[in-house]
């Protein structure tokens, strides 16, 4: 099934320097008691011109800020919104590079009842690095009335490693440090990226495994009444080089408390960050280097994975292990990627030269597909770099020039729910939907002169001849099934055998039956559907009963609703099989067959049929023995009443009245 094209979110500014300016999009949180929460906006900042906040499920500017034109942001910003009493609260933070590093901060807040909000600005200055910032991110903390005090820190971290400790006006440095465990490095070695997972998620998933840490990061701060901590991890590797090896990539692990002194000076380095873990990540077979540029990390907390996606596809490392095992790898050696997002635990969103698509990690297989050219750009060059994904609303957002979009993956879903799981299906080969091809696919590609030794193992052929002798068989049946022919169809399978008679003890191939029952049913449009009516548009039914073969495949437990539905999905790709109603399969035997035959035959067969169609059966036969018994009665009271009739005229007094005679 295809990607729905995407909807576009907005039109970005440009940056000031087209040659060498950057747009860079961060995540914007809710903060309350104190967690934080993911809202459905992003936050831009584009060098030179504005840091600007966007909607995302009802699209529009939300705010904009301006920015001088010598800015230039080193990483992407972050933002958060607070509901105080009587006022809403934003505050937007980014890093600068101008003739010196800052870290510029935007407060506005709207009183309830105000048309304009009140918007201050605040900046400190970075004096003891001369390393771009490479992450900004906010740590809650425990604040008695958070309307008089922000209840949050500011907490960035250089490409050296130092990790800096703000307060959210700006105004204090709670504390500035460069790790040991960090600094053991020395400066060959630099952070590409970081994440904060709160505490009460890392136990979920991180430390799921590892109590050890759990413990460790709490340390004695429990004891003492501060709230918990927040966990950071810094991925770094070597820098300047074109080319990374993963056995050169160190995931350093820290907890950062949820409080800090005002002063710090008090506080040695284990107080300001505590030292976990450093992971030291593992090679992958059949992978030596990576390269610098394309290189991607990302880490979701819910499952404690660590990304790594580049210009050949993408990695999948589980961090909640003892050692970090791969858990996902989807590799395409004759594509290149501009960007690749992870959408579910066996699904990633990839752009690639000529398309974009849902692939499936574990199968290698497009789901889902959209060409480049069918994707908003507003005429400005760039390739396509996603930069968000929105779960519940099934949305992932990427940039591409200056045009923010987003692609509607629920949208595409057309099967009840809204889930990105695979499809179920029969076969475990066929389980990722869109990826691996029809039945019938499977056959045409049987009858081409370069089918492959592999391929014509997987239908049970070892030959040309049994190749040519399938070929036939594919034309005779679809002859017939045009023609409406049992007959001959029944003469068709027993041609292809080699015999009169089909026993249920011959060898058959799984792909037979399937092929055989995609022949014999097919959906119909149903003309009595109400265009308001959620219930399904098409009615199962039965194109043709060859005797024989219906028999043998009843004989062999094939002819069962999940067989008939595999058959169906399959014939119907590149579309999804819409759902079914209940008692679909039992009513389309009934159809065929109003004497109930086909049904009873399939009933008596070897396979248990499915307790909703069964049950579907039930109230077909009470109906028909209610039908029948009705009619039964009819004589019967049609005789009574005439025997009512004939007894009441014998007893009828002779008329009074004078019959005269012609």
């Amino acid at each position: 099934m295809d990607l729905q094209p995407p909807s576009v979110l907005a039109q970005l500014p440009r940056p000031l320097h087209a040659s060498t300016g950057a747009t860079r999009i961060g995540e914007v949180h809710s903060l309350t008691d104190p967690k934080k929460r993911k809202r459905y906006e992003v936050v831009v900042a584009v060098d030179g011109e504005a840091v600007n906040i966007y909607n995302v499920q009802t699209p529009k500017l939300v705010t904009s800020y301006a920015v001088p034109p010598q800015s230039c942001f080193s990483c992407q910003p972050c933002s958060v919104r607070r509901k105080l009493k009587s006022s809403v609260k934003r505050q937007t933070y980014g890093a600068v590079n101008r003739s010196e590093q800052q870290i510029k901060s935007f407060v506005e807040e709207s009183a309830n009842g105000s048309s304009a909000p009140a918007i201050s600005s605040a900046s400190f200055s970075v004096k003891d690095s001369n390393s771009p910032t490479a992450f900004l991110g906010i740590i809650p903390t425990a604040s008695e009335n958070s309307d008089e005090k922000d209840p949050f820190d500011v907490l960035t971290v250089h490409k050296d490693g130092r990790v800096r400790r703000l307060s959210p006006d700006l105004e204090t440095q709670r504390w500035s440090v460069r790790h040991s465990e960090i600094a053991k490095a020395g400066s060959s070695h630099e952070v590409n990226t970081c994440f904060l997972v709160e505490f009460e998620e890392a136990k979920k998933s991180l430390f799921k495994r590892r109590q050890d840490l759990a413990a460790l990061a709490l340390g004695n701060l429990s004891d003492t009444g501060v709230d918990e901590p927040s966990i950071l991890l810094l991925v770094s590797h070597p820098a300047n080089t074109e080319q990374i090896f993963l056995r050169d990539v160190k995931v350093h692990m820290f907890s950062v408390p949820a409080n800090a002194s005002a002063g710090g000076l008090a506080l040695d380095e284990s107080q300001r960050m505590r030292h976990l873990l450093t992971i030291d990540m593992p090679e992958v077979e059949g992978h030596g280097a990576f390269g610098s540029p394309n290189l991607q990390w990302d880490f979701h907390p819910g499952s404690a994975g660590l990304s790594l996606s580049f210009e050949r596809g993408f990695i999948n490392f589980d961090l909640s292990q003892y050692s970090p095992t791969v858990t996902a790898q989807f590799i395409l050696q004759d594509q290149r990627f501009s960007s690749v997002m992870r959408i579910s635990p066996q699904s990633v969103i990839g752009a690639g030269e000529s398309i974009v698509a849902l692939y499936d990690t574990q199968y290698q297989s497009v789901q889902r597909s959209i060409a480049v050219d069918d994707i908003p750009s507003s005429g400005s060059p760039g390739e396509t770099i996603f930069v968000g994904y929105f779960a519940k609303l099934g949305l992932a957002v990427a940039m591409k020039g200056s045009t923010l979009f987003a692609f509607d993956l629920n949208a595409s879903n057309t099967t009840a729910g809204s889930s990105l799981k695979r499809p179920r299906d029969g076969l475990l080969i066929d389980a990722i939907g869109r990826g691996i091809g029809s039945s019938d696919a499977h056959w045409e590609t049987a009858s081409k002169k370069h089918c492959t030794e592999a391929h014509m193992a997987s239908l049970g052929l070892s030959s040309s001849d049994q190749v040519d002798k399938r070929n036939q068989l594919t034309h005779d049946l679809e002859k017939c099934a045009d023609s409406k022919d049992p007959e001959g169809f029944d003469s068709a399978v027993q041609t292809y055998f080699g015999t009169k008679s089909l026993s249920a003890s011959m060898h058959v191939h799984p792909e037979l039956p399937v092929f055989l029952l995609s022949k014999i049913f097919s959906l119909k449009e149903r003309d009595d559907t109400d265009k308001m009516s959620a219930s399904s548009s098409f009615r199962l039914f039965i194109n043709l009963w060859p005797k024989s073969t219906c028999n043998w495949l009843i004989q062999l437990g094939h002819l069962c609703m999940n067989n008939v539905e595999l058959a169906l999905r399959r014939s119907f790709k590149p579309s999804i099989l819409p759902p079914l109603p209940t008692g679909s399969f039992v009513q389309a035997l009934v159809d065929s067959d109003p004497s109930l035959r086909h049904l009873n035959q399939v009933i008596q067969g070897p396979v248990l049929m499915d307790a909703d169609e069964l049950a579907y059966a039930l109230k077909i036969f009470l109906n028909m023995a209610r039908s029948c018994s009705a009619t039964l009665d009819e004589p019967a009271k049609a005789l009574t009443s005439s025997e009512h009739q004939i007894t009441a005229t014998t007893k009828q007094p002779p008329s009074s009245t004078p019959t005269t005679t012609p």
